[in-house]
């Protein structure tokens, strides 16, 4: 019985043993070692965290009870990943490190240190709101100028006041009282107190008027709480026409501005216009980039930053980049380019006496469209320089573009127009076109000046450089590109067209911009430009014009219609039939005036370098085929040689009546002294040391006198180059007929020729004792001209 009792106990207790070891497992789970945690598991400071907008870090020591590894300590915050937190535990030290701010509200969050479920302690953390990160607007609360137009409206219906120049809106604009304005001339801006002037922002009108009254010539200057008269803080040079936006910085700031007042001392067309003055207090929180990029071009991440430093930045443009940079998906190709210096075509214009070649010789392969944001970066801009893009969209027209001047380190660049973007960098310096003929002094001018930099926006389109590309990479680069043109890049030529058009006719590249190359080239010889070393230093560039109801040519460009001339520069089969057209346009570009453009050939002596590369591409010259020898002879020659002066004929037959005709008549003589002296006497420099001399000299009407004193001088010149007496041969074709009129070509000027200005010149030609010329000059033709030799 006693054992049976026995055995009942051991039964029982082992029951109870089986029964109470599960609880002590789960027990003994509060620690690796089977040691209990208990509720004071952890001691540290659970006082809130506080950080300025600036960021910072917090640190914090912390013990754990025994039996706890700080390795099983887990770390999170409420929100999640909060991007704005990096929180470390180390050696019993709790590291909180918060990032700068740019969020304009204050940011919180709950940091919590857990054991597991039961076991956890939690520390709210905040950071101040954050001032913005973009410049502040300062209020013009009014606005006073010399005179304002009160009594016309624009072309929307809005003012012309003074009011328009402050109210936000760049299409409305300020225009003083019509007519020229008397200097100085003032506008006055009395802004609202308690700011701090950091910069200025002028827009000229944006509008597709004619821009009168950008700021040439002024100064500014300001007046403060603490000082109230005006005291001069600048003075500007912007140049005669220049109607891109300029920026006005004042790096120190200008404590307490009261008023702002402009003193114009020149404008353009002696007018003042503004589309908007725009003052800036500079942000306490501004976003600055080399907190993340290595260079000042933003092409290399700091080394060590993080994901949520990135995340931080409030630049989206920067934020894109920097992510792109960290991610090793960022592509450089076109976005990050050095562009050379080129010289100002005006200066070869000048020297030339001929329209300006190209201000568009460094595209970018970068487009954009209307109202997108443009971030660039810009490298180091030499002292007293000028860098600027061109933003152009031919859809609208050729003058159907924006220019923005930028500054060395990050720029944006809002887009007032969509299109193609170019650099400009322009210098005084003579810099060859070619860059391989430049002299070693030459090249230190290009390395000096040559500047570099970096599109972090815009999309990439592509162009194509005769210099560095070939036949291949063209079908790359015409595949990739996204805009509706591209710009291609000879060695004297620049041609934009459609991508569309390219693809279309399979265009054969580099033979199509070695034609138009050919042409440029072929003109600027006949012309004497390469013999005297003065070819131009900037491209001729031939563009499409959406706009254009048929080709033209002005400073700075030829450009054609899109319909009927897609062929002419994509299609190479068809070149030697409609070379033409822009033989024609780019020697309009090319004429020496006035020597070579007296009033009347306007449309006359631009065909005389037609013609010339016509020869040079082997085709029988129009002039023969087209039967010009034989109308002209009998509109003007006969008449003339027939000993009966009242039927005498003058060479300016038409102009005075009935506007532009009889151009191929009055070419004939033209091409025939070229003829005579070139080829039948081999005199090959004869056209090229005439042009040199009217480059050399002044034309009679640049001291005063009419447009038929430049007739007749060129009568005098012809003879004296070429040492004959080719007095006959004018009097055949008119130049030497009495002529009173007026001439509408492109304007109404007066022609003037009087008998006794004929005789004085005839008398002083045959007192030179010049030779004597085949006596029918006028009959020479190509097809008899080796019948004169």
């Amino acid at each position: 019985m006693i054992n049976m009792m026995n055995d009942i106990v051991k039964y029982i207790s082992l029951l109870i043993i089986s029964l109470l070891f599960p609880l002590l497992t789960i027990a003994c789970k509060d620690a690796a070692d089977g040691v209990q945690i208990p509720d004071n598991w952890i001691v540290i400071s659970t006082d809130k965290i506080e950080f300025a907008y600036e960021g910072g870090q917090d640190v914090r020591n912390f013990q754990l009870v025994t039996g706890i590894d700080e390795s099983e300590l887990q770390v999170s915050l409420s929100n999640g990943e909060d991007d704005w937190l990096t929180v470390t535990t180390q050696n019993g030290r709790l590291q909180v490190l918060c990032e700068r701010s740019y969020v304009e509200r204050e940011r919180s969050t709950t940091l919590i240190l857990s054991y597991d479920d039961n076991h956890q302690c939690s520390i709210s953390v905040t950071q101040a709101k954050a001032p913005s990160s973009a410049d502040v607007l300062i209020k013009v609360t009014s606005a006073e100028a010399t005179s304002q137009e009160e009594d016309s409206k624009d072309s929307d219906g809005n003012p012309l006041t003074i009011a328009m120049s402050c109210d936000g809106n760049k299409k409305t604009y300020y225009n003083s009282k019509f007519g020229a304005v008397t200097y100085p001339f003032y506008l006055t801006y009395t802004l609202e107190q308690g700011h701090t002037l950091n910069s200025i922002v002028y827009t000229p009108r944006t509008d597709s008027g004619n821009k009168w009254g950008s700021f040439d010539e002024f100064s500014v200057e300001v007046s403060t709480e603490d000082q109230p008269n005006f005291a001069k803080v600048g003075e500007y040079a912007r140049g005669n026409g220049v109607h891109t936006p300029f920026t006005i910085k004042f790096p120190e700031g200008i404590v307490g501005v009261k008023q702002v007042r402009f003193v114009i001392t020149k404008s353009y067309e002696d007018r003042v216009s503004c589309a908007e003055m725009e003052f800036f207090q500079a942000s306490e929180n501004r976003f600055d980039p080399a907190s993340i990029f290595a260079d000042q071009l933003g092409t290399i991440l700091k080394e060590g930053v993080t994901q949520k430093q990135i995340n931080q930045i409030p630049n989206k443009y920067l934020k894109e980049t920097a992510q792109g940079l960290l991610d090793g998906t960022y592509s450089m190709d076109y976005r990050l380019s050095d562009y050379r210096p080129y010289q100002n075509p005006v200066i070869m214009a000048t020297k030339n006496k001929t329209n300006k070649y190209s201000l568009r010789d460094n595209p970018t392969g970068i487009f954009t469209k209307w109202g997108e944001t443009i971030p660039v970066f810009v490298g180091k801009i030499p002292q007293g320089r000028k860098i600027s893009i061109l933003i152009q969209d031919v859809s609208g027209g050729y003058n159907n573009f924006r220019e923005y001047e930028l500054d060395e380190g990050y720029n944006e660049v809002t887009a007032d127009v969509g299109g193609l973007i170019y650099v400009l960098n322009h210098v005084d310096d003579d810099i060859p076109l070619p860059i391989v003929e430049a002299t070693d002094a030459q090249n230190k001018v290009i390395r000096d000046n040559t500047v570099t930099l970096h599109f972090a926006g815009g999309k990439v389109n592509g162009y194509f450089d005769i210099a560095k590309n070939t036949e291949d990479d063209w079908l790359r680069i015409l595949n990739n590109a996204q805009y509706q043109d591209i710009d291609v890049l000879g060695h004297y030529s620049h041609l934009t067209w459609k991508v569309e058009d390219f693809k279309k006719y399979n265009t054969k590249i580099t033979e199509s911009i070695q034609n138009l190359d050919n042409l440029v080239y072929a003109e600027l010889d006949f012309i004497g430009l390469v013999k005297y070393a003065r070819i131009f230093n900037n491209r001729m560039h031939c563009s499409i014009d959406y706009k254009a109801a048929s080709p033209n040519a002005s400073d700075y460009r030829t450009v054609y219609s899109d319909n009927g001339y897609a062929n002419l520069f994509t299609d190479i089969s068809v070149w030697k039939q409609r070379f033409w057209g822009p033989a024609h346009e780019v020697g309009h570009c090319n004429q020496t005036r006035p020597g070579m453009k007296w009033s009347g050939l306007t449309e006359v002596t631009n065909n005389l370098t037609a013609l010339h590369v016509e020869e040079t591409l082997g085709i029988e010259c129009r002039a023969l085929t087209d039967g010009w020898y034989q109308s002209s002879y009998d509109l003007i020659v006969k008449q003339n040689i027939d000993d009966d002066p009242d039927n005498d004929v003058p060479h300016c037959i038409g102009y005075s009546d009935d506007g532009y005709n009889k151009v191929s008549e009055k070419l004939v003589p033209f091409w025939q002294l070229k003829l005579y002296f070139i080829d039948a006497l081999g005199m090959k420099d004869f056209y090229r040391d005439l042009y040199e001399y009217y480059r050399t000299h002044e034309s009679p009407s640049d001291t005063g006198k009419n447009q038929g004193s430049n007739q007749l001088d060129f009568v005098r010149q012809v003879c004296r180059i070429s040492g004959y007496n080719m007095l006959d041969f004018f009097k055949a074709w008119g130049f030497l007929c009495p002529v009173d009129t007026k001439l509408n070509d492109y304007g109404t000027k007066e022609f003037i020729i009087t008998q006794e200005e004929i005789n004085q010149l005839i008398e002083e030609i045959n007192d030179c004792n010049y030779k004597r010329p085949h006596t029918e000059v006028y009959l020479i033709t190509d097809a008899n001209y080796q019948d004169f030799k």
